[in-house]
């Protein structure tokens, strides 16, 4: 009991902000859905970070705890949404679709980072989170490949900002290329936007058809974050041995417990009560980990490497969409 309360008064002030903010930010999100209550949290933690809030050091176990432990449970609850049959009713193309956007998209950001001379820890984590699932699968890469904290939060900082900016543009251009039509439409926003609720908010903004299927090729993305993660430890592995290859053994807790989650989502179909619960409660978690991680984001680091760094997501995000168009225009 002397322990946990130790860690309770260690953690608590710290978390007591992310989640008030957190709070906060579900509610704005339900007054400005075109933004999202997840980027409402990351841009109002890194206001009040930097002006001021983040310097008490009491802060930081719980700010740290927020972005780590909150994200990682997330992730797991997460799984309680996902079925394995979502592959199915994409059909075969619409998974191939997905592989090949998610192989070109790791390809640009881990080639064209190297090019410009950033971290190999900020290009691996915007692979992953370009990939697959914008925050939730940076908070998976990091651990893996070990990555730099300060590089942590500049990436998902720039994938959320991106997010942000696509969720508004890809309505608009799906219906300039596609004439809202369902499958391309679909394909196109859930095939790019990096967060299930971008995608979900930017499909709403078309057709409630283009919002459900685009949720589907949303999940198909998230079912192949291992594997990614897989790709990612091996390619560090290369470089440097003390990285170990990636065995179903060593993948993190967290991304057992999605699958173990989503395995039994799909097998016995969990009550509607109890998904809308795991699902509302892991909503929270991602909002409250993402003011914790907008809080320990200095300006200082994003102006250390932000022109070099805003390029290099703009150049990845015109990689992303011009593939997804090929592939789209190729395959359906």
């Amino acid at each position: 009991m002397g322990y946990m309360g130790n860690q309770l008064r260690k953690i608590g002030p710290g978390l007591l902000v992310c989640m008030i903010i957190g709070t906060g930010s579900l509610f704005a999100g339900e007054w400005f859905p075109n933004l999202g209550a997840g980027s409402i949290a990351i841009l109002s933690g890194i206001i009040l970070g930097n002006l001021g809030v983040s310097k008490y050091s009491r802060l930081d176990a719980g700010t740290k705890f927020s972005e780590s432990t909150l994200l990682y449970t997330a992730i797991i609850l997460l799984g309680a949404t996902v079925s394995f049959q979502a592959i199915a009713a994409i059909g075969w193309n619409g998974a191939l679709f997905i592989l090949l956007i998610m192989m070109s998209t790791v390809t640009a950001a881990l080639w064209m980072g190297k090019r410009m001379g950033l971290p190999e820890d900020f290009r691996m984590l915007m692979a992953g989170g370009n990939a697959v699932c914008g925050s939730s699968a940076i908070a998976a890469v990091a651990p893996a490949i070990g990555a730099d904290e300060k590089q942590k939060g500049l990436a998902i900082t720039m994938v959320n900002l991106t997010g942000t900016i696509l969720m508004l543009v890809l309505p608009w251009l799906v219906g300039l290329l596609y004439s809202d039509r369902i499958l391309p439409s679909s394909a196109l926003i859930g095939g790019v936007l990096q967060s299930v609720g971008q995608v979900v908010a930017s499909g709403s903004m078309v057709s409630e058809e283009v919002k459900d299927q685009a949720s589907i090729f949303k999940i198909v993305r998230i079912l192949l974050l291992a594997g990614v993660i897989s790709l990612l430890v091996s390619l560090r592995g290369k470089k440097q041995p003390s990285v170990q290859r990636t065995k179903w053994y060593t993948i993190p807790w967290y991304i057992k417990g999605f699958f173990i989650l989503c395995t039994i989502n799909t097998c016995l179909a969990l009550p509607e009560l109890l998904e809308l619960s795991m699902k509302k409660t892991g909503n929270f978690l991602e909002i409250t980990a993402l003011a914790g991680i907008g809080l320990r984001v200095k300006f200082a680091d994003l102006i250390a490497q932000g022109a070099k760094a805003g390029l290099y997501t703009v150049l990845l995000a015109s990689c992303q969409l011009a593939a997804a168009v090929i592939l789209i225009l190729l395959l359906f």
